[in-house]
């Protein structure tokens, strides 16, 4: 007995040493395995961090694209609608004239008169209408408006990171984003290098965005408005005119046309829409005339011109006071390489077991948010080489290398 128990007391603290190397080592096993499982979770959540600030950032700039393509659209079939009262009012102009001359005539004068009638309640009729639609319109338009302010109130760089705050806690609660105390943490030059990169890189998207008046943006919105109604042929001979105030300037609109009966009559048809530049974009006035003109064998020349039938129509009137566009978003400065902003995440997190919070875990991704046409939109893509804009909803979000010097 007394050997055994000699050999056991010599294998008792052998186990027991193995036994704590054992728990020692599944200890650090496991703390590794939390490191490292912790680190991957970081990463991750950095890169969802940056693409959710990028996408949420694309988002709202497709959203006032769009704003701005409906306020456009909108305007414009308010100037359609101005110049089709201005067709009917000739229309019923040169109806009347026609029943003037055909009261003479058994039968057909008195069908004359009854069409008269009927075409002048239907001009009365769409008048009327046309100023309800314009009114409504303008309604529709302080609302787009206000969208585009709430869309530019979402770009601000608190709300950019509070999203991407909420994005990085579902990794982990104690997870931070673009935390300056966590940055703090950090051992130099570590620190140094990632707070340069944050500070260089965190520029709001809000700030590249300007809300501006029509008539007083340099001429912007006119162009972009006489491009859109220029791109399509049949909108052209509609709204085809000067952007000039005052009575409609006959021969520079689209409604044109010039015939000759044996020359020995011509009548000649004019037709335009203009809209003056004014600050609140509204405005839109339009005039049709028919006239004739008869040839002077004695002269050997034409005489003047005689106005047999016109019509005339303005927003103004027709609704009372139309108004608008009254606000619009548009970029500062179009970016050259069409990346308008970078959206730096810089996700920390304290390291497993380290009460004190002095060593964490931390990872900076890049989100980029850049102008780019698609391959497919069709005939009715706009040109690549033409700087971004708010008038085309072709933002998108990506991920973007890192540079960091300094970092490794």
């Amino acid at each position: 007995m007394s050997r055994i128990d000699r050999q056991g007391g010599q294998i008792l603290p052998v186990v027991l040493a193995t036994l704590a190397l054992a728990a020692a080592a599944i200890v650090l096993t496991h703390r590794s395995i939390r490191g490292i499982g912790q680190e991957s979770a970081v990463v991750n959540a950095a890169d969802a961090a940056a693409y959710s600030g990028a996408s949420w950032t694309a988002r709202r700039l497709n959203l006032i694209a769009y704003t701005n393509r409906s306020l456009i659209a909108s305007h414009i079939a308010v100037g359609h609608l101005v110049a089709t009262i201005s067709w009917l009012r000739y229309s019923g102009e040169a109806s009347r004239q026609i029943s003037r001359y055909a009261q003479f005539l058994p039968y057909v004068g008195v069908a004359a008169r009854e069409a008269q009638r009927l075409i002048d309640a239907a001009i009365k009729t769409a008048s009327i209408a046309a100023g309800g639609y314009i009114v409504s319109a303008d309604r529709y338009m302080d609302l787009l408006s206000l969208a585009q302010y709430g869309a530019r109130n979402g770009l601000r760089p608190g709300r950019v990171d509070a999203v991407m705050q909420r994005v990085v806690e579902r990794y982990g609660d104690d997870f931070q984003v673009n935390e300056r105390s966590a940055i703090d943490a950090i051992p130099r030059p570590y620190a140094t290098a990632m707070d340069a990169r944050l500070l260089s890189r965190q520029v709001s998207a809000y700030l590249k965005l300007e809300g501006v008046t029509p008539g007083r943006d340099d001429g912007y919105f006119q162009r972009v408005l006489r491009s859109t109604i220029n791109h399509d042929r049949r909108l052209s001979r509609w709204l085809r005119g000067p952007a000039r105030s005052g009575r409609p300037r006959f021969g520079a609109g689209g409604r044109d046309w010039d015939r000759s009966i044996l020359r020995v009559v011509r009548f000649r048809k004019q037709g335009v829409t203009q809209q003056p530049p004014r600050t609140d974009a509204g405005g839109w006035r339009s005039g049709d005339r028919l006239q004739v003109s008869f040839f002077d064998w004695r002269k050997m020349s034409w005489d003047s011109w005689s106005t047999l039938a016109r019509g005339r129509a303005d927003a103004d009137r027709l609704a009372g006071n139309y108004i608008g566009v009254s606000r619009y978003t548009r970029l500062r400065q179009p970016p050259r390489d069409k990346s308008l902003v970078r959206i730096p995440a810089l996700v920390t997190a304290p390291l497993p077991g380290d009460a004190d919070g002095e060593s964490i875990n931390a990872h900076i991704s890049i989100g980029e948010v850049r102008y780019r046409v698609p391959d497919d939109c069709g005939r009715h893509c706009p040109d690549r080489q033409r700087p971004a804009t708010l008038f085309n909803p072709f933002w998108e979000a990506s991920l973007t290398r890192l540079e960091a010097p300094g970092l490794p």
